[in-house]
C-alpha cells in the first residue's frame, strides 16, 4: 500500500495494477502514463483536504479500466488515449481504415498498436477524445450536426457490411480540442489537467467538432444469417432482446441509437421535439419497421437545412441541474474520501 512521507496512504483499484505493471513496457513503445502507475509511486498530497485537487487523486472512472490516457513522447507529447482491445476489434478498426477515404467515415482513429504479452491482446493508441453529450448542447442545429456526423458513421459502416452493435451513449465521443482549449483531466472530466481549475467550455456552435464511434468490441463484419443471437451493449430495452431468435444487428444499431435520441434529448430537452418523429421511427418494436441508416441521415440532412442557425434549447427541469451540482459535490468528495484512507482496493 503506497504510503508518503506525511502519512498518506492510498490504493490503485484493482483494473489500475495493469497500468501500473505494464508502465514500464509502455514508456519503451513511447508512451507516458500520469505519475500515478509509476511503479514507484506514493500519494502526492500533504492531507486528506489538500488532495482533493491533487493530480494524481482520480482513479480510473471506467468499470474494467480498459482505458487509460497518456502522453506520447514525441508530438510534443500529445495526449492519447490507450485501450486494451482483442485482436477482434483490431481487426475491425484496420479493415474500417483501409477503406478509401471518407468523410463519411467516423471510425476513432488509429494512431498506433502496442502488442502485449497475451498474443490475444493489445493496446490500440487513440486521440484524446471526449464523451459527445457533455457539456450540454445549447442550440437545436448543434444536436443535429452532432447527430447527422454519428448516424453517418453508421451509414457508413453500413455500407460496407459492418454492424456495430453498441451504438449507444458511452460509444460516441468528439475532438474537444476548440471546444475546451484548457484540455480537461482523464479521470475527472469537468477539471482541466492539472485539477486546479474547473473546464470553460466554449459554446458548439462556435467551434469546429468532429464527432466520432468507437468501441468495436461487438462489431460484426459481413454477419450470415443467424450470426447475431447475443444480448450486447450499453441499452438493455431492446425489443429484439424479449428472444434468443437471431436478429438483424443492423436494425440493432437503429434501435439503440434511436432511443438514445429519444432518452438523452427529446425527453431530456426543450425545444427538440422536431428530433420525435425520427426518434420513434428508429425505436419501433418491429425492426423491419425501422428505416435504414440512410434514410435517418436524409431525414436528419432535411432538418438541418430548415434549421442553419438556433433554436436555443434548454434542460427541461432545474431539478437535473440540482442533480447534476450533488453528483459534482460527490464526485470530489468520493475522490478526497476512497483516495486517502485506502477504502478502494
Amino acid at each position: 500500500m503506497p504510503t508518503n512521507r506525511h502519512g498518506i496512504t492510498s490504493n490503485l483499484l484493482t483494473p489500475e495494477v495493469f497500468w501500473r505493471d505494464h508502465y514500464d513496457y509502455i514508456l519503451e513503445h513511447g508512451y507516458k502514463l500520469r505519475p500515478r502507475y509509476r511503479p514507484d509511486w506514493v500519494p502526492s498530497w500533504k492531507s486528506w483536504w489538500s488532495g482533493t485537487r491533487a493530480e494524481d487523486r482520480p482513479f480510473l472512472r471506467n468499470v474494467r479500466g480498459a482505458t487509460n490516457d497518456a502522453r506520447r513522447r514525441t508530438d510534443n507529447h500529445a495526449r492519447v488515449v490507450l485501450k486494451r482491445a482483442d485482436l477482434a476489434e483490431l481487426d475491425i478498426l484496420r479493415h474500417l481504415h483501409s477503406l478509401p477515404p471518407s468523410l463519411q467515415n467516423h471510425t476513432v482513429p488509429l494512431l498506433d498498436v502496442v502488442p502485449l504479452e497475451n498474443p490475444k491482446e493489445v493496446l490500440i493508441v487513440m486521440p484524446f477524445l471526449r464523451g459527445f453529450h457533455e457539456p450540454s448542447f445549447d442550440r437545436l442545429d448543434e444536436v443535429i450536426h452532432a447527430l447527422l456526423e454519428i448516424m453517418r458513421g453508421i451509414a457508413f459502416m453500413h455500407s460496407h457490411k459492418i454492424a456495430h452493435r453498441d451504438a449507444c451513449l458511452l460509444n460516441f465521443v468528439m475532438d474537444s480540442t476548440e471546444l475546451i482549449p484548457t484540455g480537461f483531466h482523464f479521470s475527472a472530466s469537468y477539471l482541466t489537467p492539472d485539477m486546479k481549475r474547473f473546464i470553460k467550455p466554449k459554446r458548439r456552435f462556435a467551434v469546429n467538432i468532429r464527432y466520432y464511434i468507437i468501441d468495436f468490441e461487438t462489431s460484426l463484419i459481413r454477419p450470415g444469417p443467424g450470426s447475431a443471437r447475443y444480448r450486447v451493449g450499453q441499452d438493455k430495452t431492446v425489443p429484439e432482446f424479449k428472444s434468443e431468435e437471431p436478429y438483424d444487428p443492423f436494425k440493432l444499431d437503429i434501435y439503440q441509437v434511436g432511443n438514445m435520441i429519444r432518452k438523452r434529448f427529446v425527453e431530456r430537452y426543450a425545444g427538440l421535439d422536431v428530433l420525435a418523429p425520427i426518434a420513434e421511427a428508429m425505436s419501433r418494436e418491429t425492426p423491419a419497421e425501422r428505416p435504414t441508416a440512410d434514410q435517418v441521415v436524409l431525414s436528419l440532412e432535411v432538418l438541418a437545412k430548415s434549421h442553419p442557425a438556433g433554436p436555443w434549447i434548454h434542460l427541461k427541469d432545474a431539478e437535473y441541474w440540482a442533480k447534476r451540482k450533488v453528483q459534482l459535490r460527490n464526485k470530489i468528495r468520493e475522490y478526497s474520501f476512497f483516495s486517502c484512507w485506502g477504502v478502494i482496493d
